[in-house]
């Protein structure tokens, strides 16, 4: 797990420094830069690459890395889990390993497969390769997105790349200025939907996509995308449950490789507990006499709703292994805000970022890898509007008289912030299930609609805009249109593995857990395991008629769940899906009031010109008297408004360490 940073452009040795130096976070252990010139030009090519060692500790791992011919030079942020399958294949068409990390293969995979390299990772990654022979240079992101890449074309520079938009806005060049439709984005579904980025000119490359630069011109193509897969022929559920055991436990096994000590987080439901099950067995399999070691978070009073410490307690004392708990209350999270704000580099109001953020520190202080569950619902259907899906249809054929009569209790009945996720979801239903699917699935996945979105612009932003908000602010309407003749959970599940797995969840696990030098692994999004989920029937993750018994088997996974009962105990895999979350409602009265009051200043809101101070007081109104529940509302507001601050007012970095070294490659003539 690293941080990776390249430029071409004019020499400039001490911007290239300054700029990998931001990554350091990610990458304590060690960090260089390698320059090459670019024949004929006057410019160069410079990688930049900060280390966090996890495999080979030596430093015959030190990034960048050329190969022994010093033709290619590589900058690779992850992990390539079957990276020991394709290093003997490599070899066995002659290929010599002077370590023993993934990065190397990458290397000789390049070099023996050119960009079909890609064909033969399995992993999380962002790389790049500079290929002096053809003076091209190939940017890639893993297909399910779990690592970042940022990047940006034309002047001052040709191309500049990093893991992280810091480390191209630290560029005293680059006029930071808002992407507006990229706010609106951010204001509809509380984090800014790739490709774009909240800064104009600064792209986000997305999932299962290569970037090509070469002779000054840049291409982009999907080389692996997520599509609704042929399914396979007819097989009951035990067999689906018997493949999915089978690849879960080889995923499982490459995820734990690592050269430092690997712990998981425990959250007490079926994905995190499945995960640790097999981890636990694993380790005893081979001998191994130290447990696992666990981590959960709990709350104060407030957030009693959330907190899974009973269960995962439960849990952990079944499993046999070691278990910590991480705490965090609203002083806690009022203390965090800050510094989290600042690693996201654009807004993002997950308020589950500040619990995750503690989670992650309280786990680096015993481990430098943690395996987590995140992944585990997009593609086996686990979430709530997967289930609204298959009553979507029904409840549109009702008398349009009674779905007014609902559609008007609802609006009657106040709200409060810490109510219960299941009516939250289901006012969210009544209020969006009036029109077509992709409609709906789009209402369900955002806090902002395009309508309300417009009654929220202030008049010039709105005409910024072209005097209307886009349809489609986060691609989920597009894709769902597009899949013809796809079952409607398929297309749901499509339409998260594409924006809110890799926008929302994957990125939060990203900056939070690099913050603290934490590796954090994923195995559910691994490119088999979710293949193997869009493979399966829909029967098989959501049983028919589940949606009206609520919880517990019928909450979706179905398959997943029956993999679980061989593994946990039935109480854990029967009960409810609680989900990870935060107490926002509270907090945002408590310690955090004040950053609310800031964020709605009228004056503060005229200056920036983006949202009507009216419609925000009238949202903070009714929120304070308890007639609606805005909380996410209000949060995003001061997310935004904290983003203003560090990103546009001025670029607030950290400390940066110690300056990596700069080295040069031989002239090409001569290597």
């Amino acid at each position: 797990m690293c941080g990776i940073y390249g430029r071409i452009g004019r020499r400039d040795d001490a911007l290239d420094q300054r700029a990998t130096a931001t990554l350091h976070h990610r990458g304590p252990d060690d960090a260089g830069v390698v320059i090459d010139d670019l024949l004929h030009t006057g410019d160069i090519v410079a990688l930049g690459h900060t280390r966090l060692a996890i495999l080979d500790l030596s430093t015959a791992a030190h990034q960048p890395m050329l190969d022994p011919g010093e033709q290619v030079a590589v900058v690779f942020n992850g992990e390539i889990y079957n990276f020991q399958t394709v290093r003997k294949a490599l070899q066995a068409r002659g290929y010599a390993f002077r370590s023993s990390s993934d990065t190397e293969v990458v290397v000789s995979a390049y070099l023996e497969y050119g960009d079909a390299c890609l064909d033969h990772l399995e992993g999380m990654y962002a790389l790049a390769v500079w290929d002096r022979r053809t003076q091209r240079l190939l940017l890639a992101r893993d297909p399910s997105g779990i690592k970042p890449m940022y990047w940006r074309s034309g002047a001052p520079d040709t191309l500049a790349f990093a893991s992280e938009a810091k480390a191209l806005l630290v560029d005293p060049r680059i006029d930071r200025q808002p992407d507006l439709a990229a706010l609106c984005g951010y204001l509809a579904y509380l984090y800014v939907p790739t490709p774009r980025t909240a800064f104009a000119g600064l792209h986000a490359l997305l999932p299962g996509h290569k970037l090509v630069w070469q002779a000054g011109q840049t291409t982009i193509e999907r080389f692996h995308g997520y599509t609704s897969l042929p399914k396979p022929p007819a097989r009951d559920l035990e067999q689906s449950a018997n493949e999915l055991e089978n690849l879960l436990q080889t995923v499982v096994a490459e995820h734990m490789l690592a050269d430092v000590p690997v712990g998981a987080f425990l959250s007490g439901g079926i994905d995190s507990g499945l995960l640790v099950a097999m981890m636990a067995r694993q380790k005893r399999d081979r001998g191994d006499k130290e447990p696992l070691r666990t981590y959960t978070v709990g709350f104060g009073k407030e957030g009693h709703r959330w907190d899974e410490v009973g269960r995962a307690a439960q849990l952990a004392q079944h499993l046999g292994v070691a278990h910590d708990v991480v705490r965090i209350d609203a002083d806690g999270a009022a203390e965090r805000f800050g510094h989290v704000a600042q690693q996201f580099d654009e807004p993002f109001a997950n308020p589950t970022a500040l619990v995750h953020d503690a989670l992650c520190e309280g786990a680096r202080q015993q481990v430098t890898v943690a395996v987590a569950g995140d992944g585990g619902d997009e593609a086996f259907a686990g979430y709530p509007r997967h289930r609204a899906t298959q009553v979507l249809d029904l409840w549109q054929h009702l008398p349009g008289r009674l779905r007014s009569a609902l559609g008007a209790l609802e609006r009657r009945l106040p709200e409060r912030a810490e109510a219960l996720p299941l009516l939250r979801q289901a006012r969210r239903f009544v209020r969006t299930g009036s029109v077509s699917f992709g409609q709906a699935y789009r209402d369900w996945s955002t806090f902002y609609t395009p309508a309300q979105l417009a009654e929220l612009l202030a008049p010039e932003a709105l005409a910024a805009l072209g005097g209307a908000v886009p349809e489609d602010l986060g691609q989920i309407l597009g894709l769902v249109r597009g899949l013809r003749g796809v079952d409607a959970v398929d297309a749901a599940c499509l339409a998260d593995l594409a924006g809110f797995l890799p926008d929302n969840v994957l990125r939060e696990s990203d900056r939070v857990s690099m913050r603290h030098a934490l590796e954090v692994r994923v195995p559910f999004a691994d490119r088999r395991l979710v293949q193997f989920g869009l493979q399966l029937p829909v029967a098989h993750k959501l049983p028919p008629g589940g949606v009206w018994r609520g919880g517990g088997a019928a909450a979706g996974k179905r398959v997943l769940r029956e993999v679980a009962r061989r593994w946990l105990p039935r109480e854990i895999v029967d009960a409810p899906k609680q989900g990870f979350g935060a107490p926002m409602g509270a907090w945002l009265t408590g310690p955090l009031r004040g950053l609310m009051d800031k964020a709605t200043e009228p004056e503060l809101l005229l200056r920036r010109g983006l949202v009507k101070p009216a419609e925000v007081a009238r949202i903070k109104g009714e929120h304070l008297a308890g007639r609606r529940d805005h909380t996410w509302h209000l949060w995003a507001l001061v997310v935004l408004e904290s983003w203003f601050e560090q990103r546009i007012d001025r670029m607030l970095l950290p400390d940066l360490a110690r300056m990596p070294v700069v080295v040069e490659m031989r002239p090409l003539a001569s290597a």
